[in-house]
């Protein structure tokens, strides 16, 4: 049976409604044995398709009749991306207008033949070889962290740990010069946690990286930036230093959150079920499957990337028209028991098909070309804090955390800070 946008009009479901911040998971369990499409509404009254079904979420990220950039659907209107972010954090004129020539095409926002050419201009930056060539300065930097936080006997395992690890490792990937990295760690700072200063952080990181480029055209490396240099130069690639410029940010935007929030959500995990814990540290060795399993309770991400239906169409059963927006709730994916028994849960010996498993890094064309970073970057710090060590507790209990504001569906909240003892 086919059902019809009208017939769930007066069903628009709030994901900010109390329900979703007492027990989220429960309530987006319950979305998904309703529907596999539920009418969701964000606040100023947008309304969005809300993809409840881990099969579901899947198809709409492979099907090309839906696309992440909304100006490639006929009769669409409004302001780009970019220009929403000028005007949600009031950037000044003058400075809006030179981040503008630093911003080309955007990985996440690219569909078709170029999202795959920018894709594959950034694929070499990200090959096992060079990203398991990381793992001695990922174990460097994490022990360094560690010491400083034992020499204090306590910290934030948030800022003081998992923060400055993430930006260490996206300096260390992209290739800034080791003694520039204090100051473009300020400026990573101001723009990627949206302090006052976020546009100048994000003007700093631009001029930057125009510079940086510069210099690895000259004199190349086996970084980041160096592979883009000499994209540029490649005539059947047709790179701009914007597009560079652009696909640098990109990275550092996906790399920063996803991977902190990550770490401390996992260790808030692992606290919370002890037996998984011991089971770990007695078979040490199953350490990347635990990641996997942990990236599936602990993911910080809650929602995929929006989608765009290009023409009418029916899906799942329901009636979309072009124009209508679709993203998919990842949690609800990640705990949808048709791909993982009992997936309320914690289980670090679950076993999926590749095909199979958590939806944290996405899939299809746009699946999270880092993903293998950010599962390196979970090991490291998974076994210095939980394996290594068995002293690192939780300094506060449950109810005295304290989170960001939710972003609609969010499960589970963002933390602004955790508190451990060493």
């Amino acid at each position: 049976m086919t059902i019809h946008e009208s017939d769930l009009d007066e069903q628009v479901v709030s994901l900010l409604s109390p329900e979703f911040e007492e027990d989220p998971i429960g309530a987006l369990a319950r979305l998904r044995e309703k529907s596999p499409l539920v009418r969701v509404g964000y606040p100023g009254g947008a309304r969005v398709w809300l993809v409840t079904r881990s099969e579901d979420i899947r198809k709409v990220m492979s099907d090309p009749r839906f696309v992440v950039d909304a100006a490639k659907v006929d009769g669409h209107e409004g302001p780009s991306i970019t220009e929403q972010m000028f005007a949600m954090f009031d950037v000044e004129d003058d400075v809006a207008d030179e981040l503008r020539g630093y911003f080309g095409a955007n990985l996440m926002l690219e569909d078709g033949q170029s999202h795959v050419r920018l894709r594959r201009v950034l694929a070499p930056a990200f090959t096992v070889r060079r990203i398991q060539a990381l793992r001695p300065r990922v174990e460097e930097v994490s022990a360094r962290l560690l010491r400083d936080l034992d020499r204090k006997g306590s910290g934030d395992l948030l800022n003081e740990y998992a923060g400055p690890l993430t930006t260490a490792v996206i300096c260390e990937l992209i290739g800034i010069d080791e003694a520039d990295r204090p100051q473009v760690r300020e400026w990573l700072a101001e723009y990627i946690n949206l302090t006052a200063d976020f546009a100048a952080g994000l003007l700093g990181v631009c001029r930057y990286l125009k510079e940086l480029l510069a210099r690895r055209r000259a004199e190349p490396a086996d970084d980041l930036i160096s592979t883009l240099a000499q994209a540029m130069d490649a005539e059947d690639v047709r790179l701009s230093e914007p597009d560079a410029i652009s696909l640098v940010v990109t990275v550092v935007n996906a790399a920063y959150h996803a991977v902190n929030d990550f770490i401390v959500n996992s260790v808030l995990v692992l606290e919370d079920n002890p037996e998984q814990l011991a089971r770990l540290r007695a078979n040490p060795e199953a350490l990347p499957h635990a990641v996997e399993e942990l990236l599936r309770v602990g993911s910080s991400i809650a929602l995929a990337g929006t989608r765009y239906a290009t023409t009418d169409l029916e899906f799942a059963g329901v009636r979309v028209r072009q124009g209508d927006a679709l993203t998919g709730s990842i949690h609800s994916a990640n705990y949808d028991p048709r791909y993982f028994p009992r997936p309320e849960q914690c289980d670090i010996g679950r076993r999926t098909k590749a095909a199979e498993g958590h939806l944290s890094f996405g899939a299809g064309p746009h699946r999270c070309i880092g993903a293998t970073l950010a599962s390196l970057e979970g090991e490291v710090a998974i076994d210095h804090l939980m394996l290594k060590r068995d002293s690192v507790k939780v300094a506060v209990s449950r109810s005295e955390l304290r989170y960001r504001d939710p972003a609609p569906g969010a499960a589970p909240r963002l933390l602004t800070a955790l508190p451990v003892r060493m």
